[in-house]
């Protein structure tokens, strides 16, 4: 598997091909809501006036994958989540787009993920035994960056994916089903995060999946990771200085403000 495929999909692969860092690019954003009672129909606009000038807000549109739901909600609840389906099946997984944050269960999302993180760090753990730690793909990809023309793309990923450590994550990639494979985060901060140890891994990624690409507070301001939306090319001190701050700033408001997913692009 070409190193390129392995660490980004889709139209990504054609921005890093073309060098187009500057791109606009994929992300999920938290938006914050004043309480109040609202509808699907007009959640829709008012997180879109309040995103614009931050996103592309032709394309957002609200992520009902975002937040599980772990407790069947009761009648009042089911109006208060956003996205809910009206006929949810308890014998599979339940989400919604957002809600009250008080009734997201933030926490136990994050518990939950810390149990598969830690089978996930075990799996890497024994596919890399023997090999030495290895630099992260941003490391590469801000030397590019520096020096684009001294240093260019395809010198980076050979450098990147000649590292022992990376070639046997890619090994067995290619030689693994795509639900075994480890992507493209875990040759970026959930790479730095692997090498650190089972708890950090585990902490990184439950604040990924809980916090995003992005929060906008109530307020207005829009806190993010990294100039780049784009997981792999940002570092594991930007992602755990980002969930620190997300998750300072959602513990400190009313637990009644109304918290939605939005996938766009920034």
């Amino acid at each position: 598997m070409p190193v390129l495929e392995t660490l980004y999909t889709g139209a990504l692969i054609e921005r890093a091909r073309r060098q187009q860092w500057d791109q606009p690019c994929p992300t999920t954003l938290l938006v914050c809501l004043p309480p109040d009672a609202r509808t699907v129909t007009t959640i829709g606009p008012e997180v879109r006036a309040r995103l614009s000038g931050t996103v592309r807000t032709a394309t957002a549109a609200l992520d009902g994958a975002h937040f599980p739901v772990w407790a069947t909600p009761n009648r009042i609840e089911q109006t208060l989540l956003v996205g809910l389906p009206s006929n949810p099946d308890r014998r599979e997984p339940v989400s919604c787009a957002g809600g009250p944050v008080g009734l997201l269960d933030l926490r136990t999302t994050a518990q939950r993920v810390v149990r598969v993180a830690a089978d996930d760090h075990e799996k890497w753990s024994r596919s890399v035994e023997g090999t030495g730690p290895a630099e992260p793909w941003w490391c590469f990809l801000d030397r590019h960056h520096a020096d684009p023309d001294g240093y260019p793309l395809h010198r980076a990923l050979a450098e990147f994916a000649a590292q022992p450590r990376t070639a046997a994550m890619l090994r067995h990639d290619a030689t693994t089903a795509p639900t075994d494979q480890f992507g493209g985060n875990s040759y970026g901060p959930g790479l730095s995060a692997l090498q650190t140890g089972a708890a950090t891994y585990a902490d990184y990624v439950a604040g990924v999946v809980t916090y995003g690409g992005g929060l906008l507070t109530l307020g207005g301001d829009l806190i993010v990771p990294s100039w780049t939306d784009v997981l792999v090319e940002q570092s594991l001190p930007e992602r755990i200085a980002y969930h620190q701050q997300a998750q300072t700033y959602l513990a400190t408001i009313d637990p009644r403000t109304v918290l939605v997913a939005v996938s766009c692009h920034r």
